[in-house]
This record gives structure tokens, C-alpha cells and sequence, in this order.
């Protein structure tokens, strides 16, 4: 990491020092002689997520100062804005703000040239559940499949019509910081097209803990900005088995137990359906 950044410190005439930061990437943050002021610095492993987070900050603000390939990855240059923690308890009126910030996003930023797309395609996630080791909840969700199955046409037609928004993808409590005493999201390297409502999954399972009062209040914030995030309620418990899948596959990767838990309590929630 030391000779990464002192790579970056060269090029940029700067004294970056790594910061610590809930992600995979690293990401770095000091003064520039290059651009004369404080910077963020953010290094992807991967080039989509590099290019889509610099398509996202461009729309939303002027952030973007610079980027360039490095050792096989990707760098990404921002101007700093010193984002602030979430420090208080989420309460009724924070859920609020915090729906009317990802209603305000999902208007905001528009599709552009290779955004990755939430495809909704059945026969990629039975392929994923068949790749699992045998465990419990293999068993739970090949049964579960068999329950969305018979209506896959009418749900690849929801999704369809309603994939247009173009999606944070991380929507959760970490990536709400307070930048200049403003609620703001940030982190969009996973942002890609899709129905708002898959958005809110996470958030409603991991940070708010299925509260109806906070999910209720977010939602009022929520539509109070765009109003159009309405599903069916076969096509939402769809996606949050989707979520499932996705959360279940990560964990038989890397042992997150608290992590496995959302998802097998995600498929708690269907089944009582």
C-alpha cells in the first residue's frame, strides 16, 4: 500500500493518507499541489465501477477532478467535501429526510452508456442457488423458487415497466454522510438500472430492522420527491428473494454471520407470505 501511495502522492504533488472506509476499494484523502486544494482519492479494482461512479458524481455535482489506470486498477480524483457521519439513532424524522435524499437521487440521475442493468432473470438466479454447497438454505430457496415460477412472465413484465430509474445500489445507513450540515448519499460505483423498490431492501432489513414506523416514514419522504416506486406485492417479495440470493452467495464466500442472518431473514419474511 506504501508504494501505491506513494505512486499517487507523484503524480499528484500531494501527502495522501489512507482512510479507513466500509469498502473493498481504498481510498485516500490530502492536500494537491497538482489541483491546489484537498482531494479524495478512490482506487477500483474494476473498471465498471470506476466508470460508473465518475458518470454518477458528474450528474449530481462537481465533484470530479481527474482520473487514470494504475497498477491495474482504476483512480478516481474528487475534490474533498469531508463527509460527516451519521452519529444519532435513527429516529422517525431522519427516515423521512432519508427517503426524500434517495427520491431526490433516483430523479436526478439519468441512464447513461454502459450502466449495468438489474436483469430479473430467473434462470441466472436458479443457476447461483444450484452453485451453492448443500446447506439449509439451499434447500429454502430452491423450494421458494418454485413459488415465483409459475408467474415469471408477469414479473420480467413488472420489472420491465418499471426498471427506469437508475439505481444507488448500496442505499444503506454508512452511505448517508452529512456533507456541509446536508444529508447526501455517496458511494455510486454499484449504481446501475432497476426498479426503485430494490433500493430500499437492505435498508429496510439491516438499518431500520423491519420497523414499520421507520420504513413508513421513509416511504412518505420517499414519494413526497417521486412518487412512482409502487409494485405489486409478488414482484417486491421477488426481489427482496433476489436480494436473498445475492446476500446468501456473498456469505458463502466470506464468513459475515450477521450478514447471512438479513438474508435468511429476508426469506423468513416470503415464506410467511
Amino acid at each position: 500500500m506504501s508504494t501505491i501511495i506513494n505512486q499517487l502522492n507523484r503524480r499528484l504533488k500531494s501527502d495522501l493518507h489512507e482512510i479507513n472506509h466500509e469498502s473493498l476499494n481504498s481510498t485516500f484523502v490530502g492536500y494537491s499541489n497538482l489541483y491546489r486544494q484537498s482531494i479524495f482519492v478512490k482506487q477500483f479494482a474494476k473498471e465498471q465501477g470506476y466508470y460508473t461512479e465518475k458518470m454518477v458524481t458528474n450528474q449530481l455535482n462537481d465533484r470530479v477532478l481527474g482520473g487514470f489506470p494504475l497498477n491495474n486498477t482504476f483512480v478516481l480524483v474528487l475534490k474533498d467535501c469531508s463527509p460527516k457521519d451519521i452519529g444519532e439513532k435513527i429516529d422517525l424524522n431522519l427516515a423521512f429526510e432519508m427517503g426524500q435524499v434517495l427520491g431526490e437521487y433516483h430523479l436526478k440521475v439519468k441512464p447513461f452508456i454502459r450502466i449495468k442493468i438489474v436483469s430479473g432473470q430467473f434462470d441466472d438466479y436458479v443457476a447461483e442457488i444450484d452453485s451453492f454447497k448443500e446447506s439449509s438454505y439451499k434447500r429454502r430457496l430452491k423450494k421458494l423458487t418454485s413459488k415465483f415460477l409459475p408467474y415469471e412472465n408477469e414479473i420480467k413484465l413488472e420489472l420491465s415497466q418499471h426498471s427506469k430509474f437508475v439505481l444507488h445500489g448500496d442505499v444503506g445507513i454508512r452511505n448517508y454522510k452529512y456533507v456541509d450540515s446536508k444529508l447526501a448519499l455517496i458511494d455510486f460505483e454499484k449504481a446501475r438500472l432497476g426498479p426503485v423498490y430494490q433500493d430500499f431492501i437492505k435498508l429496510f432489513y439491516q438499518d431500520f430492522d423491519l420497523n414499520e414506523e421507520l420504513i413508513q416514514s421513509f416511504l412518505a419522504g420517499y414519494s413526497s420527491k417521486n412518487p412512482n416506486y409502487r409494485l405489486s406485492d409478488l414482484t417486491k417479495q421477488y426481489l427482496i428473494f433476489t436480494t436473498a440470493v445475492g446476500i446468501l452467495n456473498y456469505t458463502e464466500k466470506i464468513e459475515d454471520l450477521a450478514f447471512r442472518y438479513i438474508g435468511e431473514t429476508m426469506l423468513d419474511t416470503i415464506e410467511k407470505k
